[in-house]
């Protein structure tokens, strides 16, 4: 095998990780991290190799240079693909470090900085360098999608049968969670890809499912009529599974980013609307008729949208007490469980807001620079959505976008940032939606 070869074959094997990373997220993580370990490893020797190369057909001087130049240039071989998320994402970790520096738990912080921060950040950019083209996109979401549909599918046969097929696993009292920890979890899972099947399944129109000219026809397998009649029947099924887990974080989130997105496309507003109606017109009725027969209280619309039940408020006034002494670099990254007992809360796990809990943890300075980051992301990504040419891959970066607003509006009410598979999930959605506008870059 020549060295040209190797480097093919060590970009092929990134991409075939990306594919059992996607399939096995919400089912192990162990097996998750264990894909996302292999990824990085044949991005390092992809990059090594290509280093290698440079050296031998003498790009540059290698022998006369001096030591510390050695060193620039060995980094800059492993420098991470250009995009426009490069200079936010590094503001990020450099106040992520300095929030570790200064912590409260210093090794705590740095482990946490090592073992999660980077890894996300790390899992970003191996997905850019691998899923960059639109064969690659084909895959990866087909992938996605059948992994999705296992997972519903397991939801539902837990709901019906008391428990779920892959673990075994019981139902917790009426709520379904499928494989995943907890229904709130479950819920995060389903809204990131739900937006992304209404949109290829209802508001790709029937004039749009042809390719335009020049465009490649690798997508046009999820504009025929089967594809959409499956993809449809996935979009329903979610549905189902997202009313059925009872997460009100979630319900909310789904709604107010279809109403958002919709008034962002105003020719979109009305089946977003219509949605939202219909789920919310079901599903909340449905609860209150389920929680009044489990508990043997009448409940209503009030008690459902009233935070005290679940002590979140308690665990919101907690949190800022801390932010009010921390506020600037907060109590280090990874401390908060052992810090916020000082604080007399109840439970000291989470806050139960993940931006209230980054705050706490990594300060001011670090949310800044979380929220500047998506702030670049969805503004980048909302002029790239003119710029792609195709009507399918355009509804893809809609329907995306849409479930990523979703899922950080969920983060206000949950813990989903600091579940591993969902933060994993969240970092390689926004690789996809870069990547849809990196392969259609002039």
């Amino acid at each position: 095998m020549n060295i040209q070869k190797t480097i093919i074959w060590h970009d092929r094997a990134m991409a075939f990780s990306f594919y059992a990373l996607i399939y096995f997220l919400p089912i192990s993580i162990a097996l998750l991290e264990s894909f996302a370990g292999l990824a990085l490893f044949f991005y390092l020797f992809k990059r090594g190799t290509m280093f290698y190369v440079q050296i031998k057909k003498g790009s540059f001087s290698w022998q006369t240079l001096y030591f510390p130049k050695k060193i620039f240039a060995f980094l800059r071989a492993f420098k991470p693909v250009k995009n426009f998320l490069n200079w936010p994402i590094g503001i990020l970790l450099f106040f992520i470090l300095i929030s570790a520096i200064v912590s409260q738990i210093p090794a705590l912080s740095f482990r946490g900085y090592v073992g999660k921060t980077l890894q996300y950040v790390f899992l970003y950019f191996t997905f850019l360098e691998c899923i960059h083209s639109r064969k690659r996109i084909k895959i990866f979401l087909t992938v996605y999608l059948i992994s999705f549909a296992l997972i519903c599918i397991n939801g539902i046969f837990q709901k019906f049968t008391g428990q779920d097929f892959i673990y075994g696993q019981p139902i917790d009292g009426m709520r379904i969670f499928s494989s995943l920890r907890h229904a709130n979890d479950f819920g995060a899972y389903l809204i990131l890809i739900i937006p992304v099947l209404f949109s290829l399944s209802i508001l790709l129109g029937r004039r749009e499912r042809t390719a335009v000219p020049g465009e490649s026809s690798d997508f046009l397998v999820f504009t025929s009529l089967i594809t959409r009649v499956i993809i449809f029947l996935l979009f329903i099924l979610g549905l189902i599974c997202l009313g059925l887990t009872f997460s009100r974080g979630a319900w909310l989130a789904f709604a107010l980013s279809l109403v958002f997105m919709g008034f962002r496309k105003l020719k979109f507003l009305l089946p977003c609307l219509l949605l939202v109606a219909a789920f919310l017109s079901i599903s909340y009725p449905y609860l209150i008729e389920q929680r009044s027969a489990l508990w043997g209280n009448q409940w209503n619309l009030k008690d459902l949208l009233s935070f005290t039940s679940s002590n979140r408020l308690l665990y919101w006034q907690g949190t800022a007490q801390i932010i009010k002494e921390y506020p600037l670099f907060g109590t280090g990254l990874n401390t908060y469980s052992l810090i916020v007992g000082n604080y007399k809360q109840q439970f000291g796990g989470y806050a139960h807001n993940c931006y209230l809990q980054m705050t706490a943890e990594t300060g001011l300075f670090g949310l800044a620079a979380f929220l500047w980051m998506l702030f670049v992301l969805f503004r980048n990504s909302f002029k790239g959505l003119r710029l792609i040419e195709g009507r399918a891959y355009q509804l893809l970066l809609f329907g995306l976008l849409t479930g990523l607003l979703a899922f950080l509006i969920h983060g206000f009410f949950d813990t989903i940032f600091y579940s591993v598979q969902l933060s994993s999930l969240m970092w390689v959605i926004m690789g996809m939606i870069v990547t849809l506008q990196k392969i259609h870059e002039p």
